[in-house]
């Protein structure tokens, strides 16, 4: 199911984020939520936002006011996308080795290793010509599956031999990596680092469960996020992600009565998944997080706000 009335939000303490359009205000629409925040990138469904609490915000396109909508086929709109994918990316492995090449998309595919003619091939492709940070990575990814003591060339060529020479083939989950050639590479994930990985890892459940079901629609949004957050991760070494669902109730507000309070929704210890960002209708953050919690159970709260609307 896409979404229609919610929006996922990508919540990133981001410091400074260079080559953003200027902030301006976005609003659904209903006119009843708005903020005011940057662009940051936008593909067919969801815009990236940069709100002013510095938090990035994915929102439905198909929810934004008509304004907004039209401002997104824009030059200035259409720049700040260019830029914001275009800037380099370098990674950290466990072992101190840096990776640079764009983090594009999640991945969930074999990797075949085959000695033949006394030449080491890597999905079909010489070992050799593959680049020098991924012919490093080959050895450790061995290692990990079969444990053994795998560091170098050498080492992988002898375990080759030792199998018969026959093609040994590893599943690989982690992301794909986009070298400065085009060339693209899966990377598993306990190759990374912890503060890598902390940002990588979060959102690859959506995107398998989404893979293994063909769910091709909720499989590219997830890689869409992936790609936005790793792009925004180069402008702050100490950003952390955490995605979270944004329900938006869009009630009617009582002038003087009611108001629009956003509550953040943890899940409980073991029940897993998101948190939530809840819009919902209260007369005080007490009364709006109590009915936060009313429709989604198995959560705890956390912060709340007011959120800013039209017509104050």
């Amino acid at each position: 199911m896409r979404f229609l009335s919610t929006a996922v939000v990508l919540s990133i303490h981001l410091s400074l984020f260079a080559g953003l359009a200027a902030a301006r205000p976005w609003s659904d629409k209903s006119g009843k939520y708005e903020l005011d925040a940057d662009l940051i990138s936008f593909d067919d469904e969801f815009v990236i936002l940069r709100r002013a609490d510095k938090e990035l915000a994915a929102l439905a396109i198909a929810q934004l006011s008509d304004d907004d909508r039209k401002y997104l086929e824009s030059q200035e709109a259409k720049d700040a996308k260019t830029k914001s994918f275009s800037a380099s990316q370098e990674w950290t492995l466990r072992g101190g080795q840096t990776v640079k090449g764009k983090v594009v998309d999640f991945a969930d595919r074999d990797v075949t290793i085959d000695r033949r003619r006394g030449r080491i091939f890597v999905n079909d492709r010489l070992m050799n010509n593959l680049p020098e940070f991924y012919r490093n990575l080959i050895p450790q990814i061995v290692a990990q599956e079969k444990k053994l003591p795998l560091t170098d060339g050498r080492a992988l060529r002898r375990w080759l031999i030792d199998q018969g020479d026959q093609p040994q083939t590893f599943h690989v989950q982690g992301v794909v990596i986009e070298d400065e050639k085009g060339d693209e590479f899966a990377v598993p994930f306990f190759l990374f680092s912890d503060a890598d990985l902390k940002l990588l890892q979060p959102g690859w459940n959506e995107w398998l469960a989404a893979h293994d079901k063909r769910d091709y629609e909720s499989e590219d949004d997830q890689g869409f996020f992936l790609r936005s957050l790793a792009a925004a991760r180069q402008q702050d070494a100490e950003l952390q992600r955490e995605i979270a669902l944004m329900q938006l109730t869009m009630q009617t507000i009582q002038a003087g009565v009611t108001s629009l309070w956003e509550v953040t929704l943890y899940p409980t210890a073991g029940q897993g998944g998101p948190p939530l960002w809840v819009v919902v209708t209260g007369r005080d953050s007490n009364q709006a997080t109590f009915a936060a919690m009313e429709q989604n159970p198995g959560y705890v709260a956390g912060p709340v706000r007011r959120v800013s609307r039209r017509g104050r």
